[in-house]
């Protein structure tokens, strides 16, 4: 029988890195396999039995370098990299388990040979050291507001890109997903709301500006988020609005680790929208006809035809010759666009390798990943295809010098059809001409269209195509040098070379007729046309920074210091020509029409010097002090520099002693506050400052017979412009409870962004010119976010964790150039986000209620009728209007909602047992209003539009409680105007993720010299519960794109 040791606290991934050097602390060698205690002798006892063990932590992960000492024999040896250990003893010796950031343990030895150790983590665990700018901290010495994730987090489910593994795990990192283009990644936001000129975080990869959609997910071993000033600000000008911090991994001293990873995914949209069939439709196109002022748009003979063949499609055909156009064809089919034109099903495929390790003085990483996603066009064999390869070179080369080389080449390829859609890489290629009644084929085999319409598989299948092929290249150089003890001296320079090429290749299509011998060019994709377009951008980064760290104590001080320098520059040449002499060659030199080309260059720089001290007394009371002083290129020289300063301060209570009669139910409790200010100096351009003049290399109209260049009258610019200034007020608290099984924190803050970059004061219009940009206004933002969790492992060896992340933020504007209030610009007071717009009172029923009711023609001057919507007179004038459109005149508009996302949230449940792991991740939004128009929403906008099956719920005599009013265009009438009653609500709660994986037992893979083999099955996005037509996803709220996928995947970890 197994003597089983269980404690009630887990640790996190990190820990293993950091704990297992430190057995060093205590003069044991890291991997020793059975050396003595320090100053006794290493001899065998004759008369002592063996023990042998494992010791892992609360997750069942085995522990390296765990100090095990027989108090008695007075020996030690040390747990090797799989946690396992030998020991001699006899019954009755006291065996001591201790680590670094582990609670240590004392057990006595049993007659049983055969021990398992579970450790638990202690209060203080180095599991805590998160990533900070320059280096790193112990959370409990934390003074900023920071959180992150570990590798952990993200590997255990298959993500095409960091940015989706990310999404509402970290309270206010709100990543938002536009659509689902293959290979897109989704966008970054610190805190809401930033300014009127829509900046975002400073992202950096290994300390550099990188894309993180570029970055193989399998390549990162933690993400820390920067939110308050006082953290951020040592990234100076662009950290205002806060700092992402992605470190990849690293090689660790130990043997060589070979891990391979692969998954196969199934994907299908999360919404498939339904269009009418051609029955409904065209009775519905008459109805809306007829309310619009006409008759039925569908004659006799065309509606007998679609009946038709709706009815018997085997034995009619979906055309018919047009009476008055014998060579033409009038459709009366009973076409599915949607199922014409996308996949049912799609895949992804992902397979990483990495090799890692160490030996002597040097350690290594590196690692490959390709992934292949399979794009959603079924005429077209769209895709984004993504290679990555790395390498993490560290060697001491000398006791006092550590030199270092990282290199990261990214490599991605997107192909989609040229379509109809210009410079449209994320286009699924929908128009709003698909009626259901053209066929995809004529009866002779030939695309339909005629000329009129757009055949959707025609323009996939024979448009041409638009490639992007992206090239990106970093190389890093490192230096470290130790020259004191505590004392470091670093240096890392990076150059990134990115280049994305881009190939487009438009085909004429031939619109076939009735006639065989009639032929046209599809008008919307002509001429036929080739053109190149090449960007390129050099990135160059040095950092120099040195820190020093010193106890006096109870007293511990860390000072940094240091400079960093930036340098962007982009350059970009493109080149077409229109009539190519054969279609299927794409040649400059291979076409006769237009010429067109043109190129471009531009740059900018920053530099910053900035000083970092941290100061603890007996890891209780914290202080941290920050300062830089950061240059720009972007703004004059007499303005180019500006310093910016913050501190913070931290009272750890539960390192009191009053606190000691508590803590076995309250842990850990620190209070923490802090304030910072920040320059942004992202305000338009790189030159904002400068009077710019549009140049033509060649007019369109001769002069002497001669084409003439021509440069344009330069804007005003403002001689005063510079930063926009951020300041932050940050308070928080952290806490661990009944022996940090129950965690979390809060922080609510305060962020005002001064002097943002607006529109200057209206100059007189006969300067003939807009008045500069400049710094005008003001904008607060507050907000709150919480981060609480449980963790603990159950007697029967169930370990499981759950954990909640909530957070709410709200934008007001304290400053703006709009005395009047007009709500159709920023105004003081303004809430970011509102929605104005009228009441409604519901839709009219009767012709007297029409015309008992408030005066609408302000709305619309036309008539008024039974089923259009009832607008509410809240001025009680007995007329609806928008008065005069001020915030003290608004007419009959309020504010109805406001469209800002509202308490985002994610739960995590993990659970681990035997082998088997289970993964849930739910993510959502708790409020939001959406107004959502167009013809997609409404119906008809005009006679070409084909509405979706919901706006069938329109008003008529027999469906009066129809959601809908009745059916028109939008030019006859005002039922469309912004309303209370169209709102949508658009907050959503969606299960994110579920993983389930099972991890074969280790005694069978020993045998076959394998460290670990996981099989997991993973599903994304796999319900959801919100209040919107099912057209709609409410991630993306729109329908003119990709849409987000459902997946399915199957997946095998292995590691060697």
């Amino acid at each position: 029988m197994k003597k089983t040791v269980t404690l009630k606290n887990m640790k996190t991934p990190l820990s293993l890195v950091l704990c297992a050097g430190m057995s060093f602390v205590c003069g044991l060698p890291a991997w020793a396999a059975d050396v003595p205690v320090q100053g006794t002798e290493n001899q065998v006892n004759p008369s002592a039995s063996l023990y042998k063990g494992k010791v892992t932590d609360m997750s069942g992960e085995e522990l390296p370098g765990v100090t095990v000492q027989n108090a008695s024999l007075k020996k030690a040896t040390v747990s090797d990299v799989d946690g396992n250990f030998s020991i001699q003893g006899n019954k009755g010796d006291k065996i001591i388990f201790s680590m670094v950031g582990f609670s240590p343990k004392t057990i006595t030895l049993g007659t049983d040979p055969i021990l398992e150790i579970v450790l638990s983590e202690s209060a203080e665990s180095l599991s805590e050291v998160v990533v900070v700018g320059y280096g790193t901290q112990k959370k409990e010495n934390l003074t900023g507001a920071v959180s992150g994730v570990t590798a952990k987090e993200l590997e255990d489910r298959p993500i095409t890109n960091l940015s989706q593994g990310l999404q509402g795990l970290i309270g206010n990192l709100n990543i938002s997903a536009s659509d689902g283009t293959p290979g897109k990644g989704f966008g970054f936001n610190v805190r809401g709301t930033t300014s009127v000129n829509s900046s975002g975080p400073l992202v950096l990869v290994d300390g550099v500006q990188m894309d993180p959609n570029m970055i193989n997910p399998a390549d990162v071993e933690s993400v820390s988020v920067l939110k308050d000033a006082a953290s951020a600000s040592i990234y100076g000008t662009q950290a205002a609005y806060g700092v992402v911090l992605i470190t990849t991994k690293k090689g660790k001293e130990q043997k060589p680790k070979l891990s391979f990873s692969a998954n196969l995914s199934w994907n299908r949209p999360t919404r498939i929208p339904e269009y009418m069939d051609s029955w409904t439709f065209a009775n519905f196109h008459n109805l809306t006809n007829r309310n619009s002022g006409g008759g039925d748009y569908y004659d006799q003979t065309q509606m007998e035809h679609i009946y038709a063949y709706y009815t018997d499609p085997a034995h009619n055909l979906p055309v018919y010759i047009d009476p008055s156009n014998p060579d033409k064809y009038i459709y009366c089919g009973n076409t599915d666009w949607i199922h014409e034109t996308r996949k049912n099903t799609t895949l992804t495929q992902q397979y990483n390798v990495s090799v890692s390790g160490g030996t002597g003085k040097t350690t290594y990483y590196a690692s490959a990943g390709f992934m292949d996603q399979e794009g959603q066009l079924k005429h077209y064999d769209d895709k984004y295809q993504r290679f990555n390869a790395s390498m993490n070179i560290n060697s001491q080369v000398l006791s006092w010098l550590n030199v270092g080389m990282k290199a990261n080449y990214n490599y991605t390829n997107r192909d989609t059809p040229y379509g109809s859609h210009h410079n449209d890489m994320g286009s699924s290629y929908y128009g709003a001409d698909l009626r259901p009644f053209m066929p995809v084929y004529h009866p002779d085999g030939n695309y339909s269209g005629q000329g009129s319409w757009t055949n959707m598989v025609a323009t996939q299948a024979l448009s041409g195509s638009r490639v992007h092929k992206e090239n990106d290249l970093w190389l890093t150089g490192i230096l470290k040098i130790v020259p004191l003890k505590d004392w470091n001296i670093n240096l890392d320079y990076t150059r990134n070379i990115y280049s994305i090429n881009k190939k487009y290749h438009g085909k004429e299509i031939v619109e076939h007729y009735a006639n065989p011998d009639v032929t046209t060019i599809f008008p919307h994709i002509t001429p036929s046309t080739v053109k190149y377009t090449n960007d390129n951008n050099y990135y160059d980064a040095l950092n120099i920074f040195t820190d020093y760290t010193r106890d006096f104590g109870l007293h511990n001080v860390k000072v940094l210091l240091g400079y960093n320098y930036e340098h962007h520059n982009w350059q970009w040449f493109d080149a077409e020509r229109q009539n190519l002499i054969s279609p299927d060659v794409a040649s400059l030199g291979m076409a006769y029409g237009e010429k067109y080309n043109g190129s471009g260059t531009h740059a900018s720089a920053t530099e910053g010097f900035f000083g970092r001290i941290n100061y603890n007394y007996d890891n209780r009371y914290l202080v941290e002090v920050n300062g830089r002083y950061d240059g720009s290129s972007k703004f004059p020289k007499k303005k180019r520099y500006a310093f910016f300063p913050s501190f913070s301060l931290g009272w750890r209570l539960s390192g009191e002693k009053f606190w000691e009669p508590v803590m076995p139910y309250v842990n850990e409790l620190k209070f923490r506050g802090s304030y910072g200010k920040l320059g942004n100096q992202s305000v338009g351009g790189d030159y904002p400052y400068i009077a710019t003049m549009g140049a033509n290399g060649e007019m369109g109209y001769l002069i002497d017979g001669k084409k003439i260049a021509c440069v344009g009258t330069p804007g005003l610019v403002s001689p005063f412009l510079t930063w926009e200034t951020v300041k932050q007020f940050d308070f928080g608290v952290d806490f661990g409870a009944l022996n940090n099984r129950l965690f979390g924190s809060f922080d609510w803050y305060r962020r005002i962004t001064e002097d943002m970059v607006t529109n200057g004061v209206p100059l007189p219009a006969v300067l003939g010119t807009d008045a500069p940009q400049a710094n005008t206004a003001d904008l607060r933002t507050d907000g709150w976010e919480l981060n609480i969790g449980w963790r603990d492992r159950l007697p029967f060896g169930l370990s499981y964790d759950v954990s909640l992340v909530l957070s709410d933020y709200k934008a007001t504007i304290t400053k703006f150039n709009n005395p009047e209030k007009l709500i159709s610009n920023h105004y003081v007071g303004k809430v970011w986000g509102e929605i104005w717009g009228f009441e409604t009172e519901g839709l009219f029923q009767s012709e007297e209620e029409v015309a008992s009711h408030a005066d609408q023609s302000e709305i619309y001057g036309g008539g008024w009728y039974p089923g259009d919507v009832k607008y509410r007179d809240l001025n009680g004038d007995g007329k609806i209007g928008y008065g005069r459109g001020t915030v003290d005149d608004p007419g009959d508009r309020k504010i109805i909602g406001n469209s800002e996302p509202r308490y985002a949230y994610g739960i995590k449940i993990n659970a681990a047992w035997k082998g088997f792991d289970l993964n849930l991740f739910f993510q959502g939004i708790g409020k939001r209003d959406v107004e959502l128009g167009g013809n997609q929403f409404w119906g008809f906008g005009n006679e070409w539009h084909v509405p979706f099956k919901h706006a069938l719920d329109s008003w008529t005599e027999d469906n009066r409680d129809a959601y809908f009013p009745r059916s028109t265009y939008d030019n006859v009438t005002g039922n469309r105007v912004t309303q209370s009653r169209y709102l949508q609500d658009a907050s959503y709660f969606r299960l994110k993720n579920l993983t389930l994986g099972y991890t074969l037992p280790e005694k069978w893979m020993s045998k076959i010299g394998f460290d670990s083999v996981r099989f997991y099955f993973s599903g994304q996005n796999l319900f959801t519960i919100d209040h919107l037509f099912d057209i709609y996803d409410p991630e993306t709220l729109g329908l003119n794109s990709y849409p987000l996928q459902k997946s399915f995947s199957l997946g095998v970890t292995v590691t060697l």
